[in-house]
């Protein structure tokens, strides 16, 4: 099932210094930190190459899910007036065949930064996530809500610079 519609999560988050955010998205532990799921295990096998493994429910109809694969991660640099670009996509997942978007992050002051997370193509290859085509959208968009309400809570608490 290919998913073509667009998505987009944009969040405003205080306490977050652009660069340090920039830098610990390049941490493993900064992804099982924010994650949203119930359980994952990450760990980066080459500098821009993040290897997950996920257990995860789709809570509407109690499906478990176990995914494992690698997030590249591109970065594209600073675009004056739009903020740094990271371009990212997914590899080796049997459960997604294609995964493609990018994180904007933004500095709106020196502790403050916009954070965009925008979903181009999106297409599951797993029986069971097609069967749940209407569904897999949806817990899509709620997973990356999930994170970036987790960046900010994670803001709010304690400082990015732990990752660092």
């Amino acid at each position: 099932m290919k998913i073509t519609a667009k998505i987009s999560k944009v969040l405003e988050i205080d306490n977050c210094n652009d660069n340090d955010l920039l830098k610990a998205l390049y941490v493993a532990e900064f992804w099982e930190e924010i994650n949203p799921s119930k359980k994952m295990e990450a760990k980066f096998t080459a500098p821009n190459v993040l290897y997950t493994k996920i257990y995860d429910e789709v809570d509407l109809i109690k499906i478990p899910i176990e995914m494992e694969g690698e997030l590249i991660l591109s970065d594209k640099g600073h675009d004056p007036g739009k903020g740094h670009l990271i371009e990212f996509n997914v590899r080796n997942n049997k459960d997604i065949r294609e995964l493609e978007g990018r994180i904007r992050i933004k500095p709106l002051s020196p502790n403050k930064s916009k954070v965009g997370v925008f979903v181009e193509i999106f297409t599951m290859s797993s029986d069971v996530l097609r069967s749940i085509a209407g569904v897999s959208e949806l817990v899509l968009q709620n997973k990356i809500s999930e994170m970036l309400r987790n960046i900010e809570k994670y803001c709010k608490a304690k400082d990015l610079k732990d990752f660092l």
